[in-house]
Parts: C-alpha cells; structure tokens; sequence
C-alpha cells in the first residue's frame, strides 16, 4: 500500500517551492494520463522543453499550463481561481438606509 505525502500550501512557502508543487502534480498528471512529454506538447501546441521546465518547476506562462490542463482534461483546477463578492456590512447597513450620518461622542 502506497502512502501518499500530503503537502500543504501555505504562505510560508517560498515562490519556488510552489511552483515545484505545480510541476510535481503536473507530471502526475501526465504520467496519469499515460502520455510522454512530447506527447502532451504536440497535442498543448508548446514544445517538449516547455512542458519539462513546467513539470521542473522552472517558471511557467499561464498560457502554457493552461493549454496542458486542457490535454489532461484538468481544467476544473481552474474552478478554484473562483471568487465570491464579499459586501461589506458597513455597505449592506447603507443599503438598507441605517446607516447613521454622523456619531456623536458618548457622554459618561
């Protein structure tokens, strides 16, 4: 039975390190995937050397992993990139007209 390293993303992991992680789970992916490196190049549109500093963690263009999560059909990792409007209380209170004009100091 295999174990699996679980690595959590945190803040306190430098720049290289995640980009590492990316290109660590992106050969998982292809490996997963059974296809070779030129393979997944033909079929992204990049060349063979891109998809290898991908996978090394060696600085990579959106474009790229994009076109490589489109041939692993891994696009819904992009799912997470998504984001809800937050409004604040202040604004919802205003909304609502409660919001007073001005606050006076209290008096003891």
């Amino acid at each position: 039975m295999h174990e699996k390293t679980i690595i959590m993303i945190d803040y306190f992991m430098t720049n290289e390190a995640l980009l590492q992680y990316v290109g660590n789970q992106m050969r998982q992916m292809r490996i997963n995937a059974r296809l070779s490196q030129q393979q997944l190049a033909e079929r992204a549109g990049v060349s063979r050397s891109t998809v290898t500093q991908v996978e090394n963690g060696k600085g990579m263009k959106m474009e790229s992993v994009v076109a490589m999560l489109r041939v692993l059909n891994k696009l819904e990792i992009l799912n997470n990139f998504e984001t809800q409007a937050v409004i604040s209380p202040l604004l919802i209170a205003k909304l609502l007209g409660k919001v007073p004009k001005r606050i006076r100091p209290r008096r003891s």
